[in-house]
């Protein structure tokens, strides 16, 4: 079992700053609602995605058709302009994607596992405390090592073997 007395994530987040990152979250989604659209399953399947050689050979369609000018047929004309705005919000989300949400996700997944990893092991520490209080007989710590060991039940041995996290 890990060191229970290195506790690396040691804080909650105060209430009044959960009431801010809400506040800037709903800010956020509001500001970038009328830019965003909600694909099925499916369609997430069958779209094409912009990965390098296709964002490289969108942006080289693009600026042909804008070197082109007048030889292309006006009819086209909103389709330019269409790839042209596709192109730079693809080319937008992409940035903030790449500099904000995924350090994000990532800081916040880490957190999380660090402070779940960290919970954990404070839970086996007292587990363990709460097995060696039932095995002398105190009578109060054997309903609750009854109700811990279950947890384990499933996983061999005598119920009170050291769990795999």
């Amino acid at each position: 079992m890990a060191n229970v007395t290195t506790n690396l994530v040691n804080s909650i987040i105060i209430p009044a700053d959960q009431t801010a990152l809400n506040t800037g979250t709903a800010a956020m989604m509001a500001l970038l609602q009328p830019y965003f659209v909600t694909l099925t399953d499916e369609e997430r399947a069958s779209l094409f995605s912009l990965q390098e050689e296709n964002l490289v050979f969108t942006s080289l369609a693009l600026q042909q058709a804008q070197s082109l000018g007048s030889l292309m047929p006006p009819a086209l004309s909103s389709l330019v302009t269409n790839l042209s705005n596709d192109l730079e919000l693809q080319q937008q989300l992409a940035e903030f994607e790449n500099n904000f949400i995924k350090q994000l996700a990532q800081k916040t997944a880490d957190t999380k596992r660090r402070a779940g990893h960290e919970a954990f092991v404070g839970g086996l520490a007292v587990y363990k405390i709460i097995e060696a209080l039932a095995a002398v007989g105190v009578d109060s710590a054997q309903t609750a090592y009854d109700i811990l060991k279950v947890r384990f039940a499933n996983q061999g041995g005598n119920g009170g073997a050291q769990p795999n996290p």
